[in-house]
């Protein structure tokens, strides 16, 4: 079959202005509208800056617009902007109204999360009726390809991806095949213009595991059409939302598969990463993302007979200096160190912290604001990979030398920053 030749393909221009919808509903004046980065710029995946990924939370949401215009307002040139949702997760008009508010924003996402049909070995819950409403293929287990690229379009996104499925490990080789196949129908069904992203989706033995992340990297380096990887990777207990891991393996996968991609002039983008997806920019990750609250920032195992997951009803603390959450109740151990602490500037932090009632929507606003300039930190526009990871390196070296000294206990103790010095 002969497909337009796509923005791919000739690695010029971004996402055409068109490709993006605007809402059936809520009509908008122009004039009042946000101004947005140029949609023909050169810099968003093609490795001159990384790209800071938010995906929308089930609260709150509405407050990210004006996130992203703080954002772009704070990083500058040294970072791009992205927005993720999940497209079980609403009607179409809803998407494409949220995608459309997000103006800041130089990629949209609309994942369609089909893992949560072709779950493979991992734990995730069956998804609701009402997700399979949104997403009949997930009722059906059928993924048309074209009926996918379609349904994210029609939801705003401006780099499409291919369904998602869970890789099968007892089965690596063809079960890597079919997702290579599956992109290869949906590389044809691109229209002039557009961007696909191989979305890939696994459990943590796939980069834990030398055969399986041996057979992983060779088929990603073999498929040279795929020139932007969308890598989802399931960390297993006790990793937390807010707690990074420390498991070495699983981090020495992540630099593989980061250093493979940026050896290759691939474009590595780790979706539900948080401050771990930061990382990986020492290594050669082109782009992470995180959320306000938990399953944005990390994906974890959950069980599937569980019910809804209640919110924890601790008050936690994003420190930037620590690369880590701090409890509300702990954090004079850190603040008493008048001379070595750094006392946050972000907009959210005043409303947060004046009082003695806790604001879970200012404190989600808050980490998300300071992971977006953590990554704007150590990655300076035109920044070379070696100056990247020494930054990178730099910081987390900070922050395991301001935390020496400090009697942090339980959830508070930032037990990842010696292993990540390590790694490092």
């Amino acid at each position: 079959m002969t497909r337009a030749k796509s923005d791919s393909d000739s690695g010029s221009g971004l996402f055409p202005v068109a490709l993006f919808r605007r809402p059936r509903r809520a009509a908008r004046k122009e004039s009042t509208r946000p101004a947005t980065r140029s949609a023909d710029g050169a810099s968003v995946l093609d490795g001159t800056r990384p790209l800071f990924i938010v995906h929308k939370p089930h609260q709150y949401h509405d407050e990210l617009p004006r996130l992203f215009e703080r954002l772009q307002a704070d990083v500058g040139d040294s970072v791009a902007l992205g927005v993720s949702s999940w497209l079980p997760s609403g009607a179409a008009t809803s998407h494409c109204e949220f995608n459309f508010a997000c103006e800041a924003a130089d990629v949209r996402i609309v994942d369609p999360r089909g893992y949560l049909a072709d779950r493979q070995d991992l734990r995730v819950k069956k998804p609701s009726a009402r997700a399979a409403q949104h997403a009949p293929y997930l009722r059906d287990e059928a993924f048309p390809v074209a009926s996918l690229l379609e349904a994210q379009r029609e939801c705003g996104a401006n780099l499409l991806l291919t369904s998602g499925r869970a890789l099968n490990p007892s089965a690596a080789l063809r079960s890597l095949a079919e997702a290579c196949d599956e992109g290869d129908e949906a590389m044809a069904a691109l229209k002039q213009g557009e961007r696909l992203a191989l979305n890939l989706t696994m459990s943590a033995e796939w980069l834990r595991r030398s055969e399986l992340l041996d057979d992983l990297l060779a088929e990603l380096i073999e498929k040279r059409q795929f020139r932007i990887w969308h890598v989802r990777v399931q960390w297993a207990p006790p990793a937390k939302s807010w707690h990074q891991p420390v498991d070495e393996e699983l981090l020495a996968g992540y630099r593989a598969l980061a250093e493979t991609a940026r050896n290759e002039e691939r474009r590595l983008l780790l979706p539900q990463t948080g401050v771990t997806g930061w990382l990986t920019l020492a290594w050669g990750a082109a782009g992470f993302g995180t959320g306000l609250f938990g399953t944005g920032q990390a994906f974890l195992e959950e069980d599937d007979d569980s019910g809804p997951r209640k919110n924890s009803t601790i008050e936690r603390y994003f420190e930037r200096q620590l690369l880590h959450f701090a409890e509300r109740t702990g954090r004079s151990e850190l603040t008493k160190d008048q001379e070595a602490y750094r006392k946050c500037t972000c907009p959210y932090c005043g409303p947060l912290l004046a009082g003695s009632a806790w604001s879970k929507k200012h404190a989600g606003l808050h980490y998300v604001h300071s992971v977006g300039m953590l990554t704007a930190g150590v990655a300076p526009a035109g920044a070379m990979p070696h100056e990247v990871h020494e930054a990178v390196a730099g910081t987390v070296r900070a922050a395991t030398l301001f935390a020496a000294d400090k009697r942090l206990t339980g959830q508070s103790a930032p037990a990842h920053l010696r292993t990540w010095d390590r790694v490092l």
